[in-house]
């Protein structure tokens, strides 16, 4: 039985150079599977800030008054209105000034 055990369990000295590449190998993955664990941590940190933004603009959204101008409005100081332009560029008014709107 002492040699069968022998031949199944090689005595570590005989072969150094195979244990060294072993344990490199080991050394290797093992800090490929840190740096691995490391980069997921920080994807999920990451989508999950995502996801608290989203949820965010969403909000923002719902709690914006339909048909109500945007914020980018300008008050026009004279209380007049001569010329009214689209966002597209269209304008309105220049030619018919006294003509109401």
């Amino acid at each position: 039985m002492g040699a069968s055990s022998s031949r199944l369990h090689p005595p570590q000295k005989q072969h150094p150079l195979l244990y060294e590449r072993t344990t490199k190998l080991e050394d290797t993955l093992q800090q490929f599977m840190q740096l691995s664990l490391q980069n997921q941590k920080n994807t999920n940190a990451s989508i999950k800030n995502l996801e608290v933004q989203v949820g965010q603009l969403a909000k923002q959204l719902a709690d914006q008054q339909s048909g109500s101008f945007s914020t980018n409005t300008k008050t026009n100081p004279k209380e007049h209105c001569k010329v009214v332009s689209t966002r597209s560029g269209k304008k309105f008014g220049e030619n018919n000034q006294n003509k109401k709107m």
